[in-house]
């Protein structure tokens, strides 16, 4: 797949991919129960145990760190790293840089005190960082560990033939979340497989007095989202790509008929929650909220799109709610979040004549790569690339790994396992295309924005036509 530049600097804080808080296991019990399970020689098979690659001699002194995780993420990151320092005795020293993390290495690395390792959302900054020389290839370091990811994962970091990143978290944007009680009240027994589908269960909603969709807009982040997995499941994964790269024109056919695609919900005022101006305000994670309320309230909607950190919202929103189809004791799920309400999520469906691109996904995840290759710094880099961090992780929640050889015994919920899964198995997995725009994806949000104001075939014809000349202009062909 071919990259661009790293992302501008941003004032906006887009929540993309990322967990944020969690009201789910705590970090430290996390970590004391995995490690007793690594203690364990007889462990069973799925348990997450020590690798012999991943028992490291005793090293001594200090790594630093820099991701963009804060807060409650932060800390689990921090817990995860927990057993590489006991084996180890590698101090790390950890900076959390927020969602600038793109903008604060490349300043690092111009200024010339970059940390030891870094990890960033974007595999563009690592292939730029590559072709400076800026980055060690971590394929010698990391050795067997390479096998635990699938050839899309590596591609996406891989260089003149040479592995510069190893993915350490990922996160699953081919989601659609629902409120299985919303479903069940419309009469609606299995989620839709097609999109065919999925426009005849929205009118099913809608005919039971169920707005189907609370459409997340926020600054146009949200709608990019949606609309990028409409192209990847109408188009498929090499056009994606090739759009990506701007090799396709944002004024081809394929383009016109994602638009026109979307547009079959989002030109349906009475599918959006407060009809098109109600959707335009609808800022992240608020837009979640009227699907899975907080207790005092009622759902709102039926439906939700984005990735998979939207659980951390919903668990958040109220320790009750229950991942899939069944509530606390197998009881009914209910809208009443102070009894037993449910959350769960399905693919996002390609068209019936396009189902040979359900198994493309789309995606987003933190890379790690090697700036200084100290012993301690490549050290850590072979730990990133095991599994054991990412277990560890995984049993905290909010957190997706497309590391195969993570168990999914390691995550906490069927739902979280089924969304680990895709991640893991994914055939052809595409980076978020916009997040690889460089300089113009602020501007191809407020495109979308504009798409959603007036979705008619005459306005998406203008979107198109202006989305073409910011490309051109922005990456220069």
């Amino acid at each position: 797949m071919a990259t661009a530049t790293a992302r501008p600097l941003r004032l906006e804080v887009k929540p993309k991919w990322r967990g944020g808080p969690t009201s789910r296991i705590g970090a430290a019990l996390a970590v004391s129960a995995l490690l007793a399970s690594m203690a364990s020689t007889a462990s069973p098979a799925g348990a997450a145990t020590l690798s012999t690659s991943a028992r490291t001699a005793h090293i001594g002194g200090s790594v630093s760190v820099w991701a963009e995780w804060t807060s409650t993420e932060q800390q689990d990151f921090e817990a995860a790293l927990k057993p590489f320092e006991s084996l180890t005795g590698v101090k790390v020293n950890y900076s959390g840089k927020g969602s600038n993390m793109d903008t604060a290495i490349d300043t690092a690395v111009a200024g010339g005190s970059p940390p030891d390792v870094a990890l960033v959302p974007d595999p563009g900054t690592v292939i730029s960082l590559a072709k400076k020389g800026a980055i060690q290839p971590v394929g010698p370091v990391i050795g067997s560990e390479a096998s635990n990811y699938g050839a899309a994962w590596k591609s996406l970091v891989t260089y003149n033939g040479k592995l510069y990143g190893v993915w350490f978290k990922g996160a699953n944007k081919n989601t659609i979340w629902y409120n299985p009680a919303e479903f069940a009240a419309a009469g609606i027994t299995a989620p839709p497989k097609t999109w065919e589908q999925l426009l005849k269960d929205a009118a099913t909603l809608k005919a039971a007095g169920i707005t189907p969709f609370s459409l997340c807009t926020d600054i146009g982040w949200p709608v990019a989202d949606f609309w990028q997995n409409v192209y990847l499941k109408t188009a498929g994964a090499a056009n994606y790509n090739k759009l990506a790269a701007h090799q396709i024109s944002w004024e081809s056919p394929t383009v016109t008929t994602a638009f026109n695609t979307l547009a079959q919900i989002v030109g349906n005022q009475g599918y959006l929650l407060g009809g098109t101006k109600g959707a335009l305000s609808e800022k992240y994670p608020e837009c979640v909220d009227k699907v899975f309320p907080k207790a005092g309230a009622t759902p709102q909607a039926a439906m939700v799109f984005e990735g998979d950190f939207v659980v951390s919202e919903i668990t958040g929103n109220s320790p009750n709610y229950t991942a899939g189809t069944k509530g606390k004791g197998g009881a009914a799920c209910t809208t009443s979040v102070s009894a037993t309400p449910c959350y769960d999520f399905f693919p996002f469906p390609a068209p019936a004549a396009d189902q040979k691109n359900n198994s493309a996904i789309q995606g987003a995840g933190d890379v790690a790569m090697l700036l200084k290759p100290t012993p301690a710094a490549k050290a850590l880099i072979k730990y990133l690339g095991s599994p054991q961090g990412a277990a560890i992780w995984a049993k905290a929640g909010g957190f997706t790994s497309p590391n195969k050889k993570v168990p999914l015994s390691a995550y906490p919920d069927p739902v979280t396992r089924a969304d680990a899964q895709e991640l893991q198995s994914a055939t052809s997995f595409v980076f978020s295309l916009d997040d690889l725009q460089g300089s113009w994806e602020p501007s191809l949000w407020q495109d979308m924005l504009n798409f959603v104001k007036n979705p008619s075939p005459a306005n998406i014809r203008s979107i198109q036509a202006t989305m073409q000349k910011q490309a051109t202009a922005a990456l220069g062909h």
